[in-house]
């Protein structure tokens, strides 16, 4: 498994990275500021035009960045490598491109029958992509599979 396993797993997307250091904004805060950047992407002539505007990569008052859009229930940031057929056109002031989380790191030091069942135990949770993503970038998913 690769080293960022968490990062996108499923239908889940964490945006630990994608926020400002360590800052955890309410659901409401994320949904209204992510829905007002989905807007401005549909309203871009295409990807390209989105990664050249003016404020690209800067962060809204919750903390989260103006990248971030809504793709049906996932949250996800169209000028990733990843979302965007290799091409990085992610332009951040501080973008973490190079960031693991504490969970992410822990997760790449287990052996693959542990990494099973962490995977399992998410699952089980059926968090939506708010409870994915805080839950994984601060750990809470982390302390309570240590518990186990």
């Amino acid at each position: 498994m690769s080293k960022t396993d968490l990062c996108t797993f499923g239908n889940y997307f964490c945006m630990g990275c994608c926020l400002a250091p360590r800052k955890y904004p309410t659901k409401k805060e994320l949904t209204e500021a992510i829905k007002a950047n989905t807007l401005a992407f549909k309203q871009s002539d295409n990807v390209d035009a989105f990664a050249k505007r003016e404020n690209c990569g800067e962060t809204r008052k919750c903390g989260v960045c103006n990248n971030q859009i809504f793709t049906g229930k996932k949250v996800i940031c169209p000028l990733h490598p990843g979302n965007n057929k290799g091409k990085d056109l992610r332009k951040r002031k501080y973008c973490e491109k190079d960031y693991l989380c504490p969970t992410q790191e822990e997760y790449n030091t287990w052996n693959g029958e542990t990494q099973k069942k962490f995977l399992q135990f998410i699952k089980s949770k059926k968090p939506d992509w708010y409870q994915y993503s805080i839950n994984i970038d601060n750990s809470s998913y982390l302390k309570e599979f240590r518990k186990k």
